[in-house]
């Protein structure tokens, strides 16, 4: 009696103990876990309702130990990629009149995030019976298809699933697998190899992959062009760069409708400034109202002259060429006035903007940009003083200086390939980009320098820029390659890392070869048909050393 109490006891405890343990790790859902802790929610568990088992944030958990194999049998881990999709999909072992929640992660691979919509098919073929087909007409949740399959068929089958969307229809085959007579069968046998599962040593979860930059590629063999590296500049071509100058002196005056500012686009022809004449040298205020005054005078002076002699003109007696001469000199009087109140308002008008008097607009010769603003308005110049700086920059060069050792080779460039610091775009120039090479050596660098033309429709180059260039001077090589930013510095060494099944990665230490552009070559470490992590390597290497950082175990 004692004996059975104790016993009683004990299991109490480990129930207690268990449960805690499972309410401490998940305070706020029910945690399920595939691996050797894991319970079964098989054909003895408890159902999740009819959907499944919910993947959320929290994602599912792996375990130390792999796949559980308890009540219910082993589950399967299956991985696949398409041209569009990537298929990682979980489910339990297929059993005559029972159902198998299949738990079906689908990944747009061109921008590596979950399915939202779409009708989800899975198809049992072969062994010689009918095709049995099940379908679910949306996912649980955005990426998570969560049909029921209940095969009324044992024996081998090859399972297929089927995805439908817009623009989209492509199907996984996913291998044979046995669909076992009764749950006994089904707990007794092994997990089916079918390769693509979960046998990296580095977990992602697929919900934790969706939520950040994240993508992968595969490595395939292609033609990369050996090239050399040369040091290289982006410079303006001649004429592409003009100072303005003032055509006479003057006082500077901002258009009145769209001043100009630095960067601005401009026009051919557009006005930049307008210039007004400018004092005398010398001149001040009082000295500019005396000669207003002065001409005041002689204005007045002038008019009564006119007067005077059209009288005696009328009593015949002047002559007609008096009179004549009396108007020219008041027209020229009147002409001196003017230009004195000109220059006066010259000097006195402070910052008032547009035309005075006989200013003039100061134009720019081309189209481009302002690059500089070299007077303010209200500042007075003089003839030939800069004005403006306009830069046109649709087109640039690009100057390469091919280091001495090099120059030989110069006549096999069959092309240049460049990318601008802090882009990702790779810009390749043609041989025929090729404008000019240089007739002799830069004596302080030791280079040879060959410039090529640079289509800049787009403005996003901008003189001046510095980067390493990769003279083309060979025939290509057909070699395995992935893109460059696969390729993580850990430690000292070349890495990428490995996606082995939808949540699982492996790392592996490459050999860099052949670079030609956005691709570098893999002399080892990985072959033709893998797939490589290329947005996202670095939180691959985080879980890798802090896997809890990026977690595990889906929520359920």
């Amino acid at each position: 009696m004692i004996a059975s109490h104790l016993r009683q006891q004990g299991l109490l405890l480990t129930v207690c103990v268990a449960f805690l343990g499972c309410r401490a790790e998940k305070p706020a859902e029910h945690a399920h876990a595939h691996g050797e802790a894991a319970h079964d929610h098989g054909a003895s568990g408890h159902d999740h309702g009819a959907g499944g088992h919910e993947h959320g944030a929290g994602g599912h958990d792996h375990g130390a130990g792999g796949h559980d194999h308890g009540a219910g049998g082993p589950r399967e881990a299956v991985t696949r990629w398409g041209a569009k999709t990537q298929l990682f999909v979980e489910f339990p072992a297929l059993v005559v009149g029972q159902d198998s929640v299949f738990a079906a992660h689908l990944t747009d691979l061109a921008r590596h995030t979950p399915l939202a919509l779409g009708t989800l098919r899975v198809e049992l073929r072969g062994g010689g019976a009918e095709t049995e087909r099940f379908a679910v007409q949306r996912p649980s949740v955005a990426g998570i298809f969560r049909p029921r399959v209940r095969p009324a068929i044992a024996g081998k089958r090859q399972i297929l699933v089927r995805i439908e969307a817009q623009g989209l229809d492509e199907t996984h085959d996913l291998g044979s697998f046995t669909v076992f007579a009764a749950p006994a069968a089904a707990v007794a046998a092994p997990r089916e190899a079918t390769g693509g599962g979960d046998d990296g040593d580095i977990s992602v979860l697929l919900e934790r992959q969706w939520q950040m930059p994240f993508g992968v590629e595969r490595v395939e063999v292609r033609a990369l062009r050996p090239s050399l590296s040369a040091f290289a500049t982006l410079v303006l071509p001649p004429g592409h760069d003009i100072t303005v100058r003032a055509p006479r002196g003057g006082r500077v005056l901002a258009p009145a409708e769209k001043p100009p500012r630095v960067g601005a686009r401009i026009e051919a022809g557009a006005t930049l400034l307008w210039l007004s004449m400018g004092p005398a040298e010398g001149a001040d205020l009082a000295s500019l109202d005396l000669a207003v005054e002065q001409a005041d005078i002689a204005v007045a002076a002038a008019q009564r002259e006119v007067g005077r002699l059209r009288a005696l003109f009328a009593e015949g007696a002047v002559a007609s060429r008096r009179v004549d001469e009396a108007q020219s000199a008041l027209a020229g009087a009147e002409a001196a006035r003017r230009a004195a109140q000109r220059q006066r308002a010259a000097i006195a008008g402070g910052t008032a903007t547009g035309p005075i008097g006989d200013a003039i607009a100061v134009t720019s010769p081309m189209g481009g940009d302002v690059q500089e603003l070299l007077v303010s308005p209200g500042a007075f110049v003089v003839q030939g003083q800069p004005l403006v700086r306009v830069v046109e920059r649709d087109t640039l060069w690009l100057e390469v200086g091919v280091p001495e050792a090099d120059v030989a080779r110069v006549r096999d460039i069959a092309g240049v390939w460049f990318r601008p610091d802090g882009t990702d775009a790779v810009i390749d120039l043609p041989s025929g980009a090729l404008i000019a090479v240089g007739a002799e050596l830069d004596t302080a660098r030791r280079t040879l320098p060959l410039r090529f033309g640079v289509d800049n429709a787009d403005r996003r180059l901008f003189a001046g820029m510095a980067m390493l260039a990769h003279l083309v001077a060979a025939e290509p090589l057909f070699v395995d390659a992935v893109p460059i930013e696969a390729v993580v510095d850990d430690g000292g060494v070349d890495v990428v890392y490995v996606q082995t099944g939808g949540e699982s990665f492996s790392r592996r230490p490459v050999r860099l070869g052949v670079r030609d552009g956005r691709y570098v070559e893999l002399e080892q470490g990985v072959t033709a048909g893998e797939w490589v992590v290329t947005r996202g390597a670095w939180s691959v290497k985080l879980a890798a050393t802090a896997t809890s950082a990026v977690g595990h175990g889906h929520a359920h």
